[in-house]
């Protein structure tokens, strides 16, 4: 009796656990390659993220994505010739199915699934179910706070605000021009902060010097 395939199922995790993992390749017909995240062999990702930008590289097979979830940044590559990432577009918000792949050590998704996200609440959703299952990504440690620190966080979160206001302000649709963020906000450190907030995946450059944040 010829043997079926079960279908893997897809994880939800952050693309730096992909990034990270170690890349397994499986022997045989009905052993796919798998990234060790933990103690999990995951060979099927189902990954919520932003299209940084796009792409079909000359004289190859495919299309490629690189998408953000503010964890990390990989490519999201399509092989078969039906251009499934038609419609898709720089800032636009995707959930991905695919399996991982590396190639000169470099890892990659295979896309299966691609949808654009129209509603920014699943996204929300998506961090929060993360945040449950593996932490909060560069969480801030708020436990023995002093009342001076408790203050300066408090601070912090007012110019934080401040900023994604600002960027909201000036997005049309293609983003906000980073310089125009920093000098409309009148902060002297507002360089740091948007690179700090971007580095937590609270805000997005959609490309080079234009800013996007949830609505």
């Amino acid at each position: 009796m010829e043997k079926s395939q079960k279908r893997q199922v897809a994880h939800k995790i952050r693309i730096n656990d992909v990034l990270r993992g170690s890349y397994v390749k499986e022997e045989g017909e009905w052993s796919p390659n798998y990234v060790l995240v933990g103690d999990k062999k995951v060979s099927r990702v189902n990954l919520m993220a932003v299209v940084v930008s796009k792409e079909s590289p000359e004289n190859t097979n495919h299309s490629n994505l690189l998408i953000d979830d503010g964890s990390g940044k990989i490519s999201v590559r399509s092989f078969d010739g039906s251009n499934n990432f038609e419609g898709i577009n720089i800032g636009d918000f995707i959930m991905i199915i695919g399996r991982p792949r590396e190639y000169l050590n470099e890892k990659y998704i295979v896309s299966e699934i691609l949808k654009k996200v129209e509603n920014s609440k699943w996204v929300e959703l998506r961090k929060t179910e993360l945040n449950r299952a593996f932490g909060a990504y560069e969480a801030k440690q708020e436990e023995n706070l002093s009342e001076k620190e408790v203050k300066e966080e408090i601070v912090v979160d007012d110019i934080n605000s401040k900023i994604f206001q600002i960027i909201k302000e000036i997005d049309l649709g293609e983003g906000a021009d980073t310089q125009d963020v920093i000098t409309k906000s009148n902060i002297g450190e507002a360089e740091n902060i948007i690179t700090k907030l971007l580095e937590r995946g609270e805000v997005f450059e959609i490309k080079p010097g234009k800013l996007k944040v949830l609505e």
